[in-house]
């Protein structure tokens, strides 16, 4: 008997074998996964440490229980229980945790495993029968193939259809437990009947399709319960003068790949140390040359892109890589094309509610366009404007309903990205007032990018100059256009076009072009520029320090210019 078991096993071993290396390796994956959904050890060896002693355990295990038990479910038990043992005295190890989490965490990691290894062997199964060379087959594994496509691009479909599941965090974990009834139904019938699949097709698709969607509506219902739907919020005063914005330290670089392999051969500094803060109440206007590092700046708060040091702070709290759902509410955006940043097949009244939908958890139609309407108001636009689409506006009205989407959500930062620079002059002073207005009675703070500085003047309490990605003076409004210090500073206020019939020269001109990011230049950025007569041999070497000219009155120099 032990001979004829012996036999047996030296048969199936080469499918134990690659089984067990397939479970090996996604198992470990996964078991990572779930330690980082858990805020655990993110590292591969603990989920190492603990698949490769079920491997070895189960591998094991099975061989000398085969001989005793044979190949029955009260050997399967045993060797699950012994293996959850181990498991939770090696999470307890490797993860440091006490025994109740590490328990749960065994348990689950090891009904993964255990789904894992049953997929595989099921997986080889398919894969033999494929192997058979069989024209009676042909046809049933034509039709096991086309229907597992279709089985799967239905059921994601499925899953991702509706506006509620665009809040749910984990759609693809859906999606997949959605998929397995379905692929699993698809699966025994084609091992069981074969050459009769093709001519039961109909029948199988609809039965697998059937369990896959009524596990998707029971999956999304459960994901559903976990988000949290927010009622529409009047918009309300936020307290003025509070710390809202920090940035400490902020550099931004672009990677520059080149060859063949696609090697980093060097970066682009488009943001290179920069520090400001912006209140509650207030706007800070960012301005400087094109290609400075305006936009780059605004991009990163909104979490488009990635920083390479420094700290982005939002009511003292670090601004997370993965924006959530509750602070993409506070902090909007307004554009600079109106013509690009609204959805031409889109009506009004569905892109000002898109945030409420999803970014709210909002889907009601009638209290939708209630708020819409409250928000077209408060923008100075009409009723009879909600079912329009945006070829029907002008400049001006397309810019003040992306002000209205912008104020869907009540946020309290608002990142302006040249937002007057597409339109007229007078329409230009419209937008600008009313800016400034909903900022007076609302209270939200401002960061304004733009390059006009008799737009950033007019509305700005607090002015950043930016040259090459560096700030190189901070100060208020008054401060930098009646006592600019900085000599970067004074050549842009310098550089201003002015109305003036008697002298219609451009009196003054930088000299020199913009340097590149890709190799500034050493000391100052600006010194290769610079025509003042604080200019110095260390500016070639020396980095500017920052040096304070009067109370909140900063500026980037190595030796100031006193007027």
């Amino acid at each position: 008997m032990i001979y004829q078991a012996y036999l047996t096993i030296m048969d199936v071993i080469p499918s134990i074998i690659l089984n067990s290396i397939i479970t090996f390796i996604i198992g470990m994956f996964i078991i990572r996964w779930y330690a980082k959904i858990l805020d655990w050890n993110k590292s591969l060896l603990p989920a190492f440490i603990l698949t490769f002693t079920w491997l070895f355990m189960d591998i094991n295990l099975g061989i000398v229980f085969y001989f005793f038990f044979s190949n029955n479910i009260l050997m399967d038990i045993t060797v699950d229980i012994i293996s959850i043992l181990t498991g939770v005295i090696v999470v307890m190890k490797v993860y440091d945790k006490n025994f109740k989490k590490s328990l749960l965490f065994t348990i689950i990691s090891r009904t993964f495993f255990i789904v894992i290894s049953i997929i595989t062997i099921i997986l080889l199964e398919v894969v033999s029968v494929f192997q058979i060379e069989n024209d009676d087959l042909a046809s049933s594994k034509l039709f096991y193939g086309i229907s597992i496509l279709l089985l799967l691009g239905i059921t994601i479909f499925f899953v991702q259809w509706g506006n509620k599941i665009q809040l749910v965090k984990r759609v693809k974990l859906i999606s997949l437990i959605s998929i397995i009834p379905g692929l699993s139904y698809f699966t025994y019938t084609f091992l069981n009947q074969l050459e009769e699949f093709s001519n039961n097709f109909s029948l199988n698709f609809l039965i697998a399709l059937i369990g896959s969607i009524i596990t998707a509506i029971v999956a999304k219902n459960i994901a559903y319960k976990s988000i949290t739907f927010q009622n529409i919020r009047d918009i309300t005063v936020i307290e003025k003068g509070k710390p809202l914005l920090r940035v400490k330290n902020l550099k931004v670089y672009y990677p520059l790949r080149g060859g063949i392999l696609k090697k980093q051969i060097g970066v682009v500094k488009a943001v290179d140390g920069i520090s400001f803060e912006v209140k509650t109440g207030e706007t800070l206007g960012l301005v400087g040359e094109s290609g400075c590092g305006k936009t780059t700046v605004g991009k990163l708060i909104l979490g488009l892109l990635d920083k390479e040091e420094g700290e982005v702070l939002f009511r003292d709290k670090q601004i997370p890589t993965k924006y959530p759902s509750d602070l993409r509410q506070k902090i909007q955006i307004i554009f600079q094309d109106p013509d690009a940043s609204l959805n031409p097949r889109l009506k009004v009244v569905d892109i000002i509610g898109e945030p409420l939908k999803n970014l709210m958890g909002i889907t009601k139609k009638i209290e939708i366009r209630k708020h819409v309407l409250k928000l077209m108001e408060a923008v100075s636009l009409k009723r009879e404007h909600l079912d329009r689409f945006p070829h029907e506006f002008s400049g001006g009205q397309k810019q003040r309903i992306i002000i209205a989407r912008a104020l869907a959500c009540n946020p309290e930062l608002i990142i302006l990205d040249e937002p007057t620079s597409a339109l007229d002059v007078s329409v230009q002073a419209q937008i600008l007032n009313l800016l400034k207005t909903l900022q007076k009675t609302n209270g939200y703070g401002y960061l304004f990018i733009t390059h006009d500085l008799s737009v950033i003047n007019h509305i700005a309490d607090r002015i950043a100059v930016m040259y090459l990605g560096r700030l190189v003076e901070i100060g208020s409004t008054d401060q930098i256009f009646s006592n600019p210090t900085h000599p970067y500073s004074q050549a842009l206020l310098n550089s201003r076009i002015e109305i003036d019939p008697y002298d219609q020269e451009i009196s003054f001109v930088i000299e020199g072009e913009v340097p590149s990011p890709i190799n500034p230049p050493s000391g100052c950025p600006f010194n290769p520029r610079c025509s003042s007569d604080a200019k110095t041999k260390e500016c070639e070497f020396k980095i500017p320090h920052m040096i304070e000219i009067e109370k909140n009155h900063f500026i980037w120099c190595n030796k100031i210019l006193l007027h």
